[in-house]
């Protein structure tokens, strides 16, 4: 379908009469309605979501799915019942066309909306909320959840795309703002907000989607009806199974409901325009495609990005004599004169022709370097190490060791006020409290209790312990950073190849770049081209795009008359990777082999050859491509796939020398790997944003039960995909296949693990990926890049017995297509399990949102530590000390190790003031807690500054006991800038104690020395004796 034309035809029809489109999929019918909102901005453009709850489901649509319908189907109703309405869209897919809604009149009831200035009482709109299916939550990321605390309402309405702070004061609403979830802090303030249903009405008489509206036109993409068709017959099938109603509306309501409608098909435009991209002169191909179009009387239209069309404007201008006007809409487009040019911001990616106009879009000049309306990511950064400590967590103290947290403990009010220590529970139940301002010495250790030894209070085994890491970590940075200056004075190839070629090989990417895909291969590119050894990991989850930066990376290479190897650890997908590749560069030339133990004696013999005299560009294998007798021509870059199943020393061997740039790919990186990244060893880029079409997979744990087993399975085929069923052990395949054959028959079993020969089992896993069976029943061999895009169920029998990583691995496997994967992970009676082994499942079913591999990675580094970075061990002093100190340590060892000065060390403060963070302020003990680690490891007034603003945006206005932790925290900050160590003062005179490196004018500032302190004889109240002592500090940083 040409996304303009289609566009431009719904436009058209909206001139005079509604319009219900039906696409392809949810990712065509959302970029649609995109595209003509653009063209009619004043119009009413619904793109209706289908539910992402499948037939038979017992778990309900998720909230922010749940949302996006409620909103679309209650603007719907708004609309129905104005006088004078515009024609309006609704676009949806041929799924949703499908589903049962209910009567236009269950929307007739308005959400609820706020505006500053409004009263409200809290505890009636907290149960208002519940209601309407939100769920109270300590920290508000996801759509559908709120938090109260205090004056102060979090809540992410599960129809917006970012959640909203509400501020009250004397029960009125004083201010609204938009927040990002990830840094929690504010971006937009807004008038007022209207919130969502987060569960959609009860369905009492359901009825089709045009039942909503009066019959106009029914307009359908060429593979609508089929979709609309299959999903039927799957709830119809999930209906018989469970014996309960069908929950869709049968291919009989659709007919009745559309009685009246006319039924259009828009089809393609006249003609399409080239692709001028891929032409070697993509400027000069489209002046001489465009200039005798106009020469006929066709009006050019330019559509694109606001950035894409600033740079193709002037350049389009100059070539062929015109001048462009903006255009803000379809009538401007279609007012357009003969031989006039003019330009629209639009989000389309490819143009056309007809009688009265030239539509080009910027990506037929462009290709993949335009913007096509990916929509803006949020400063999301999943590198953030997950720094927060709750009460329970396993800790390290810096001076005496490992212990558990045991929560806040309240300091009786003294003459500076209340406050709260930090109680810490060691070997024995012997307990120490840590000051507020200290708690920047307690650094999480990443491990459950039951996994850790604690340390004794009155022992020395803590010292002897931190004295033996420290030396360790201090000869670890000081080989790093001898090797890290033997790479920089490396030289590598630059791979540049010729733009034109390049844009070819990009355009065959059938799908929008994501931003963070976009750019990683900028990255790449840049890194390629800079005649550095690049060494960069890519991070993404499974299937959010990898395999697309290898491609790009391997065509930079290629192209530039490079040789690519590219390693796999499995020959399934060694033979996955060697046909997309195959596919992807059968028109440029390159030749393209495999290598593996599957290839003949004959076929080793071949590639090797045409490896080594140059006639072979990319060869793709398991480690077998860098086997002694394997020698390259020109090899200019090595592709690692699945990076966390290659040793160092296989890595090492795939490296070679270090002239040669590498790319690893992976989605759960070891943790030596990860930890190399984080403290800035290894380039890294992260793909976080999942695809357009891609959607959470729902993974839920239960114990074993054959009817659900069944329903799952016939469920899966009745909606045309496959399944995957995964047992721990080789011996678990035969009462495996006895139990499927005894709850599904009628489903074709197809079975592979590592005990059957090689080629037998690459025989069932790559048939089963192109089709052949409906269950593919295996071992966890499945576990590393199988791609099977009609696998949209996953059971894994006794999940208790796999890791954390390979579960998220494995469930990656499915619902990499545009429909919704389930994975069930069952086990036997759950009180037989260990509590660690529950809670690492748990683990997994809690992070079912897209992206959650990198959060999965790091707890796999808080369980198993980072390794020994220069050598083969993923075991060691990280450990001992945790994931969190370990690497404090060692970023303060490397910079040591560079030259500069580090030295920690925290001022004595005796003034008579205390502060915190009250409770009735922040209630979650678990936020105070992460707060107060924060605070103490700030270092700079910017920080301070920035922490702040945090906390008034988050929590509201300081209550004075905040006021006084931060003025605190001010005079730290400001003494430890100045070299003084302790500051004391009293009713008569405040004294301070420097240390060596002070270097202001103490006279300047009224002070006098006496023995080793400064003193300054004044009279100080104790309500301003610390505003006091930061303006002596000030005044001697001036």
């Amino acid at each position: 379908m040409n996304l303009a034309w289609t566009a431009v035809r719904i436009a058209q029809t909206l001139t005079s009469e509604d319009v219900v489109f039906l696409a392809d999929d949810e990712q065509q019918a959302e970029a649609l309605a995109e595209a003509v909102r653009a063209l009619l901005p004043d119009r009413l453009i619904l793109f209706l979501p289908s539910s992402d709850a499948l037939p038979g489901d017992a778990a309900p649509a998720s909230p922010a799915n749940a949302g996006r319908r409620v909103a679309a189907l209650r603007a719907l109703r708004q609309a129905q019942q104005s006088d004078k309405r515009a024609p309006l869209a609704v676009i949806l897919s041929g799924e949703a066309a499908a589903r049962r809604y209910p009567p236009p009149g269950a929307f007739d009831a308005a959400p609820p909306g706020l505006s500053v200035g409004d009263a409200i009482d809290l505890s009636t709109f907290a149960a208002q909320l519940e209601a309407l299916g939100y769920f109270a939550d300590d920290r508000i990321d996801e759509p559908g959840e709120m938090a109260v605390r205090g004056e102060v309402i979090d809540i992410f309405p599960a129809d917006a795309g970012l959640p909203a702070r509400i501020e009250i004061a004397e029960g009125r609403i004083t201010a609204i703002r938009a927040y990002d979830p990830v840094t929690q802090r504010s971006v937009a303030e807004v008038e007022m907000l209207e919130i969502g249903r987060a569960a959609e009405p009860e369905i009492a008489d359901p009825v089709p989607i045009l039942s909503h509206l009066p019959p106009a036109v029914l307009a359908l993409s060429d593979k609508a009806e089929k979709r609309r068709q299959r999903f039927v017959q799957l709830a119809s099938d999930t209906a018989a199974l469970a014996k309960s109603a069908i929950d869709a509306i049968d291919d009989d309501a659709w007919a009745a409901a559309q009685r009246g409608w006319r039924i259009e098909a828009f089809g393609d435009p006249p003609q399409d325009v080239p692709n001028f991209a891929e032409r070697r002169g993509p400027m000069p191909a489209f002046v001489r495609f465009a200039q005798p179009l106009l020469g006929e009387g066709r009006a050019l239209v330019l559509a694109g990005s606001a950035r894409d069309l600033r740079f193709l404007r002037p350049r389009i201008a100059k070539r062929l004599k015109v001048e462009f006007g903006e255009l803000d809409g379809f009538a401007a487009v279609t007012s357009l004169a003969a031989g006039a040019a003019g330009s629209i911001e639009l989000p389309v990616d490819a143009g056309f022709v007809d009688v009265s106009h030239v539509v080009v879009a910027a990506a037929d000049l462009l290709g993949s370097r335009a913007v096509t309306g990916d929509a803006p990511t949020l400063a999301t950064d999943p590198l953030r190490a997950v720094e927060e400590i709750r009460l329970g967590d396993v800790v390290v103290h810096e001076d005496h060791g490992v212990a558990q947290v045991a929560g806040l403990e309240p300091v009786p009010a003294g003459g500076g006020g209340p406050g709260e220590m930090i109680a810490l529970e060691f070997a024995g139940g012997a307990r120490r409290l840590v000051a507020v301002d200290a708690a920047g010495r307690i650094w999480r250790y990443g491990a459950g209790a039951d996994a850790v030894t604690f340390d004794r209070l009155d022992g020395a085994s803590w010292e002897k312990r931190r004295g033996v890491i420290d030396a360790a970590i201090g000869e670890s940075a000081a080989a790093l950073t001898e090797l890290s200056a033997a790479r920089a004075k490396l030289e590598a190839p630059v791979l540049d190849p010729d733009p034109a070629a390049y844009e070819r090989f990009a355009n065959g990417f059938a799908f929008n770049e994501t931003a963070d895909q976009a750019r990683a291969i900028h990255a790449v590119r840049a890194d390629l081209a800079s005649g550095k050894p690049m060494d960069r990991l890519v991070v993404g989850d499974v299937g959010y795009g990898k395999t697309e930066v290898a491609l790009r990376a391997a065509a930079l290479a290629a192209l530039a008359g490079w040789q690519v190897a590219i390693a796999a650890p499995t020959t399934v997908l060694v033979r996955q990777h060697l046909e997309s590749f195959r596919r992807r560069f059968e028109t440029s030339g390159i030749e393209v082999a495999g290598l593996s133990r599957l290839s003949s004696a004959a076929e080793k013999k071949a590639v090797k050859a045409g490896v080594a005299d140059g006639t072979i560009g990319i060869v793709v294998g398991t480690g077998a491509i860098m086997a002694k007798d394997v020698r390259y021509a020109k090899l200019g870059l090595v592709v690692i796939d699945e990076e966390q199943r290659f040793g160092a020393a296989d890595k090492a061997r795939l490296r070679g020398g270090g002239e040669t740039h590498l790319l690893a790919l992976s989605a759960t990186p070891i943790p030596r790997t990860l930890q190399m990244a984080l403290i800035g060893l290894q380039q890294m880029s992260t793909i976080a944003t999942p695809p357009a079409r891609r959607q959470p997979i729902r993974t839920s744990l239960d114990q074993y039960d054959d009817a659900r087993i069944r329903t799952a399975l016939l469920r899966e085929k009745g909606r045309g995909g496959q399944s995957f069923v995964v047992v721990p052990r080789v011996e678990d395949m035969a009462p495996g296949a006895e139990k499927l054959r005894r709850v599904a028959p009628d489903l074709k079993l197809v079975e592979a693990h590592g005990k059957m020969p090689a080629a037998d089992i690459d025989a069932a896993m790559v048939g089963f990926a192109a089709g052949d069976g409906d269950i593919l029943l295996a071992t966890n061999i499945i576990e590393a890049g199988l791609d099977v895009p009609r696998a949209n169920t996953m059971i894994v029998w006794r999940a208790d017995r796999f890791g954390l990583a390979q579960l998220h691995q494995l469930r990656g496997r499915v619902g990499r297509g545009n429909r919704r994967g389930q994975v069930l992970l069952l086990t036997q009676a759950q009180d037989a399990i260990g509590e660690r082994t529950l809670k690492r499942l748990r683990t997994l079913a809690a992070f079912d949102r897209l992206g959650a591999g990198f959060e999965i990675s790091a707890q796999d580094l808080d369980m198993r530590g980072g390794g020994d970075l220069l050598g083969e061990t993923q075991a060691g002093h990280m450990k001992l000390i945790g994931t969190d100190l370990y690497q404090h340590l060692l970023s303060q060892a490397l910079r040591r190790a560079r030259g500069e000065a580090v030295e920690y060390w925290t001022p004595e403060l005796n003034i008579g003031v205390s502060g915190m963070l009250p409770p009735d302020w922040i209630p979650e003990m678990d936020t105070r807690l992460s707060l107060y680690v924060r605070l103490a490891r700030l270092e700079a007034e910017a920080g301070l500054d920035a922490f702040e603003e945090e906390l008034v945006d988050r929590f509201g206005p300081l209550p004075p006991e905040a006021e006084a932790l931060l003025l605190q925290a001010r005079i730290r900050t400001a003494a430890r800038a100045l070299e003084i160590a302790r500051i004391d003062a009293g009713d008569a005179a405040i004294a301070l104690t420097p240390r060596a490196g002070f270097s202001a004018d103490a006279t300047a500032a009224g002070l006098t020395l006496k023995g080793d302190r400064l003193l300054l004889g004044e009279m100080t109240q104790v309500e301003t004796r610390a505003a006091r002592v930061l303006a002596l500090l000030e005044a001697l940083a001036d």
